[in-house]
């Protein structure tokens, strides 16, 4: 028993098996408010990829890989205007791992949601959902919530 013990201690002194070591996270996200000359604003979501990883594009069929999609909490202050869009590199090519044609990014890619709000004040709240892949395997998708005041 004593045995047992020394090792569980080893083990979590030594951080060797702690789960960030186990489950990769590959991608990182920023989010800030840009206020345009028109009066109204954008949520601005950065992701930056892990080297050897992909995030994919809103624009994927649900038969692939989870598409990246943005959840907003409703607001009397703020109002949604347009759809959210993507600047980066965009890859778009048949992948082995789906078999299938597939829109995804590497790097970096940067969401944008145009908005107009009637407080300054206001902040703009919800969650993005996202999948990533390497070459080889996929994480399960993961929601990352976000709450940004002007």
């Amino acid at each position: 028993m004593q045995l047992i013990y020394f090792l569980l201690l080893s083990i979590s002194t030594n951080g060797m098996f702690s789960a960030t070591k186990i489950i990769p996270d590959p991608i990182k996200w920023s989010f800030s408010v840009e206020a345009s000359d028109d009066g109204t604003y954008d949520l601005v979501a950065t992701a930056d990829i892990k080297k050897g990883w992909y995030l994919y594009s809103q624009d994927n069929s649900d038969e692939g890989p989870v598409p990246t999609s943005f959840t907003f909490v409703e607001s009397d202050q703020n109002t949604l205007t347009d759809d959210v869009t993507e600047e980066g590199k965009l890859i778009k090519k048949h992948d082995e791992l789906f078999e299938m044609v597939i829109s995804k990014y590497q790097d970096q890619v940067i969401f944008r949601q145009k908005y107009e709000s009637s407080d300054t004040k206001a902040n703009i709240s919800g969650y993005v959902t996202f999948m990533t892949c390497d070459g080889l395997r996929c994480l399960p998708p993961k929601d990352v919530e976000f709450n940004v005041s002007l």
